[in-house]
């Protein structure tokens, strides 16, 4: 009897034991994936912040007023719809499709 009652409470006791240690593991590795996302959180805050400041900045009235007055003095243009195009596939389609024509200098004489 006293035999049975210590070999049952030894099985116990490893038992408890083991289940611990892979509880113990198991909880480890779920909070170095924890840090490793927090880490990552941190990182795409900031990264966040730096983007709204930099939003911030650069659409002030005042930055924007100042931009307009340097490329004021640049005459632009409207792009042809034609140059506009939605991927890079197009752009190599296109860009087969014109043929460069070689134009030789010639005086062209004129009718009086």
């Amino acid at each position: 009897m006293f035999k049975f009652k210590l070999i049952l409470s030894v099985c116990i006791f490893s038992m408890l034991i083991i289940f611990t240690s892979i509880i113990k593991n198991q909880t480890r590795i779920i909070e170095k994936d924890i840090k490793k996302i927090n880490r990552e959180i941190a990182d795409v805050k900031k990264d966040l912040y730096e983007t709204e400041l930099d939003y911030s900045y650069l659409s002030s009235p005042y930055s924007l007023s100042q931009k307009i007055k340097d490329l004021a003095l640049t005459d632009y243009i409207p792009m042809d719809f034609s140059r506009i195009y939605f991927n890079y596939e197009d752009f190599i389609e296109s860009k087969k499709k014109i043929t460069i024509l070689k134009i030789d200098n010639e005086k062209k004489t004129k009718k009086k």
